[in-house]
C-alpha cells in the first residue's frame, strides 16, 4: 500500500509531460490547418482571378478551357516526373541487389581460392546461401501471383 502514492505521483508526472507534448502537437496541427486553409483560399482566388482576366480577352468558355488545359498539362508533368522517379528508383534497387550478390560471390570465391580451413569455407558457404536467398528479387513473400 505504500507504493500507491508513489505510483500516483509518477503517473501524474508522466501525464503532465504527455499532456504538454499532445498540446504542442495539437497546436502545431492547428497552425498547419489554418495555413492550409489560407493557401487553399489564395489558390481558389488566384484561379478565379485568372479566369476573370482571361474571360475579358476571350469567351468565358474559352477561358475556362484554357485553365483546364493548363491544369491537365501540369498534372501530366507531375505524372511524368513521378514515373521517371519510380523507374530510377527501381533501377537503383536492381543495381544494389546485383552489387551485393557480386560481392557475396567474390567473397566466397576468394575464400575458396585462399585455401581457408574447412570450417571457414562451410560458414562462408552457408552465409552465401542465406544472403543469396535474401537478396533474390524473385523470393518476395508478400507478392500474390
Amino acid at each position: 500500500m505504500r507504493f500507491l502514492p508513489l505510483l500516483s505521483s509518477l503517473m501524474s508526472l508522466a501525464s503532465l509531460d504527455l499532456g504538454g507534448a499532445v498540446s504542442r502537437q495539437a497546436k502545431g496541427l492547428g497552425y498547419t490547418l489554418v495555413a492550409i486553409l489560407f493557401l487553399l483560399t489564395a489558390y481558389v482566388l488566384a484561379v478565379g482571378a485568372l479566369a476573370f482576366y482571361l474571360s475579358q480577352h476571350m469567351s468565358t468558355w474559352g477561358a475556362l478551357g484554357a485553365i483546364a488545359l493548363g491544369f491537365a498539362g501540369a498534372a501530366g508533368l507531375v505524372f511524368w516526373f513521378g514515373t521517371l522517379s519510380a523507374r530510377a528508383e527501381a533501377e537503383r534497387a536492381r543495381e544494389v541487389t546485383a552489387a551485393r550478390q557480386k560481392a557475396t560471390l567474390g567473397t566466397l570465391t576468394g575464400l575458396a581460392v585462399g585455401g581457408g580451413s574447412t570450417r571457414t569455407l562451410i560458414i562462408a558457404a552457408l552465409a552465401g546461401v542465406i544472403a543469396g536467398g535474401l537478396l533474390d528479387p524473385r523470393s518476395k513473400s508478400g507478392t500474390d501471383d
